[in-house]
């Protein structure tokens, strides 16, 4: 049984002032408690840009898909007016989701009872259930969610109100080494459920590359470690390296073609990730599932069109490297449920986009 805590204390045992070269990881509990995570849910995801999909989904009005964060059932659908439009994917009769998948759609029609919302949210239907003036006076329309869109991403915030994204991601689409969303077509999706908490899965891709040599011996063969570099934004950070000079040629670990000449590794709080190299890019968004369990999601990109010897070859490259990570993560895990880790240490030459992480975090969680 899960010991209680005192969700105030654990939060301040993290001291986000101090410098890298003295500071401790956030505690445990951070990473073990069904606390964190209810916290997490309201104080971090519910206040920030969440990505959900893809631009591609919606091409023509009417086109929608939908999905569930956290909890939260939407739908996405492009509007008369070619307007991405989202809302909560709930029917305000009694609470019946009403869209399922992807697809195209003049109006949304409910399973249950068969009230109909049009492309808009409006409620244009209500069998039996009496005037439609008077239930407009009511207000209810489908619940309205704020979308934006950030290249071929489309995104949610599921809170009061929002910032650009736009506007928050410009200075990291400028750092970039070669634009990420240049002639990118949609390959493949692929999900991984992870036993990690959803944090430990970013800790391993925010700590600079300095688990690459240890963990994943056949991308470190294509990489130019010692030029390893790290920029910090706002709420992003970036980490880029070069190709090997002489990158190894076993293509049955991992090879050149798929790597590119740089490669560049992005995450933009508080769960998405986008990885550019080569004529190659895929985004991660990673879903908390329970306190030690995590949804990884990956989306696969190519510039153009590829042979399908090449994209199959680079698939299972990635998988390899996703499963490599997997395993670590599932390791770090078990120290942490373990009683006995408390807290750690940062490799200072290395861990700064971690930290960076671990202080959002805890700004989030002192102002909710």
């Amino acid at each position: 049984m899960q010991q209680a805590i005192n969700l105030a204390d654990e939060i301040q045992r993290f001291q986000a002032n101090a410098s890298i070269e003295t500071a401790l990881t956030p505690p445990s509990s951070w990473y073990t408690s069904g606390a964190f995570l209810d916290l997490e849910k309201h104080a971090v995801f519910q206040n920030h840009w969440l990505f959900v999909g893809r631009q591609d989904q919606l091409r023509d009005p009417g086109d929608y898909f939908s999905g569930t964060c956290l909890g939260w059932p939407y739908v996405v659908v492009l509007d008369d007016d070619r307007a991405a439009r989202a809302y909560y994917n709930i029917c305000s009769h009694h609470g019946t989701c009403i869209a399922t998948g992807v697809g195209n759609t003049e109006r949304f029609m409910c399973p249950y009872h068969g009230w109909t919302y049009d492309r808009g949210g409006r409620l244009i239907k209500a069998p039996l259930a009496g005037a439609m003036q008077s239930l407009r006076e009511r207000h209810l329309d489908l619940k309205p969610i704020q979308v934006s869109q950030w290249g071929p991403f489309m995104a949610l915030h599921f809170g009061s109100s929002a910032a650009s994204l736009e506007t928050q991601l410009a200075p990291l689409l400028e750092t970039f080494a070669t634009h990420p969303f240049d002639k990118m077509q949609f390959v493949r999706r692929v999900e991984y459920r992870v036993d990690c908490n959803w944090k430990v899965f970013i800790d391993n891709y925010l700590d600079g590359g300095y688990h690459v040599t240890q963990v994943h011996p056949g991308l470190t063969n294509q990489l130019e470690m010692s030029s390893y570099r790290t920029t910090l934004g706002d709420r992003w950070s970036l980490q880029s390296c070069p190709t090997a000079a002489s990158p190894a040629s076993d293509a049955t670990v991992d090879f050149g073609q798929r790597v590119g000449e740089h490669a560049d590794y992005a995450w933009i709080y508080p769960n998405f990730m986008i990885n550019r190299y080569g004529p190659w890019m895929d985004t991660n968004t990673v879903l908390p599932l329970t306190a030690d369990q995590c949804l990884v999601i990956f989306d696969y990109y190519h510039a153009g069109l590829a042979e399908t010897e090449f994209l199959d070859q680079s698939l299972r490259a990635s998988d390899q490297v996703q499963q490599e990570d997997m395993q670590i993560c599932r390791r770090v895990q078990a120290g942490l449920n373990s009683g006995i880790y408390q807290q750690g240490v940062y490799a200072p030459g290395f861990e700064a986009p971690m930290l960076h992480f671990h202080k959002l975090l805890q700004a989030d969680f002192l102002m909710a």
